[in-house]
């Protein structure tokens, strides 16, 4: 009987201390693997980097081609606006008998030939050119406009796939410690050290981990399925290279702020302002008189007799009246004014926005910013350092696995923490770069 009693109590501490050295071991992996949880992998020299995904997504820019055609248009418009009218030819024939027919018989008879040309009131050539010619402007400067906006379109997708890609490989690691952990808590209850609610506790966190890693999976494709949009391809089958993506540093606040005049959204809405300004000048052109001259020449030929008749050289000079100008012409002008006033709330309207997104931009950037730090020289550490004295108490027995569990789940989360934390900051980073208008 004693016998047994020492056999039991040797089984039970060699077992206390092959569970001891599996749960160290595991806290030893676990603590490199969390060390790398918010770094990317190698890099794979066959992935699409995130430079490579930028140049596709601006091959397959439609919006910057749609606007760059818009530019052309206008641009060309404003050579055609910039011309008078084409001259016209009158050909014909003036006073022929309707008795006879005879072009000799009566002396007015005329074969005439004659050109007319059109001139437009004073100023509509040039303000018509000129409102066209500054909507090429501003079309030229949405182009540039919608370069940016693509490139913050693939940078925030390609920063999404980054953040599930990542969080995927954090989950799966934790579903393998939970795995590990899962065989602990079997061992001891096998020897008498543990009970089962300590079995099912794990398997429960590693169900809820493997159903968190579903979730993460699935925001995955998606996130792969917005960036495949940006890239102009039905689906991206080429790995990517998953490295923290590498943004163009960021000016000081004071140049971004002085540089906002000079955004294209900005410069864009002031040649519209520019624009409805030429449309004025246009529709007050209309108040003066458009005129047109006429020079003919009229061929008559010999009398019944033989004798010549002089020919006749006619010019005339035609203009409009704009008398009556209350119901067409000021209502023209007075709507050209209205358009200028409107165009130019929108770029003062706009001035304040791209002004509150620098801030809104600067303030998440900043504050990302500093709970990176936090979780670099902090939270990180003492999770790390909070998993490791509960797995020593644990292993001493003064506390329960349940306490175990949620230091572990505790570290988990401050990694996936961490890693959206610079997302977000990279996000911010990008917007930025965006307000400043750098490519």
């Amino acid at each position: 009987m004693k016998g047994n009693i020492k056999s039991g109590s040797l089984f039970q501490h060699v077992g206390y201390r092959f569970s001891g050295i599996i749960l160290t071991s595991i806290f030893l992996i676990c603590s490199v693997n969390s060390s790398f949880a918010a770094e990317p992998g190698a890099t794979d020299l066959g992935a699409l980097s995130l430079s490579q995904a930028e140049m596709m997504a601006l091959r397959n820019d439609l919006s910057t081609r749609k606007a760059r055609a818009q530019q052309e248009s206008f641009e060309e418009q404003s050579v055609a606006a910039n011309t008078w009218p084409d001259p016209t030819l009158n050909l014909g024939l003036l006073n022929l008998s309707a008795n006879t027919l005879d072009f000799q018989k009566e002396p007015m008879t005329q074969a005439v030939v004659g050109v007319k040309q059109m001139f437009p009131p004073w100023g509509a050539v040039g303000a018509k050119s000129g409102q066209l010619q500054s909507m090429a402007d501003s079309m030229n400067h949405e182009a540039k406009n919608s370069r940016l906006l693509t490139l913050v379109g693939v940078r925030k997708s390609w920063l999404d796939v980054y953040l599930q890609y990542q969080s995927i490989e954090v989950i799966k690691k934790s579903l393998d410690l939970f795995g590990e952990l899962i065989s602990v808590t079997q061992f001891q209850y096998r020897a008498g050290r543990g009970n089962q609610q300590d079995v099912i506790r794990a398997q429960l966190e590693q169900n809820l981990l493997e159903d968190q890693l579903r979730n993460t999976e699935a925001q995955h494709d998606t996130a792969l399925a917005i960036l495949a949009r940006w890239l102009g391809t039905e689906r991206i089958t080429q790995p990517l290279n998953m490295q923290f993506p590498e943004l163009s540093k960021l000016p000081s606040e004071q140049e971004i702020l002085s540089n906002l005049e000079n955004h294209p959204t900005v410069t864009a809405r002031k040649m519209r302002v520019n624009a409805a300004e030429n449309g004025v000048d246009y529709a007050s052109s209309q108040l003066h008189p458009g005129w047109a001259l006429q020079v003919q020449y009229g061929y008559r030929a010999e009398d019944n007799f033989g004798r010549p008749r002089d020919d006749f050289l006619s010019a005339m000079l035609t203009f409009d009246l704009p008398l009556f100008t209350g119901k067409r012409q000021d209502r023209m002008v007075a709507a050209s004014k209205s358009d200028v006033i409107a165009n130019k709330q929108e770029l003062d309207d706009w001035r304040r926005e791209i002004r509150m997104r620098f801030e809104k931009s600067m303030a998440v950037y900043n504050r990302a910013d500093e709970r990176v730090q936090l979780y670099q020289g902090s939270v990180l550490p003492h999770s790390e350092q909070n998993t490791e004295a509960t797995l020593n108490a644990y292993k001493a027995g003064v506390t329960d696995f349940n306490v175990l569990v949620r230091a572990r789940l505790t570290e988990l989360n401050s990694q996936l923490q961490y890693l959206k934390l610079n997302v977000e900051r990279a996000k911010a980073q990008v917007e930025l770069l965006y307000i400043a208008g750098i490519d």
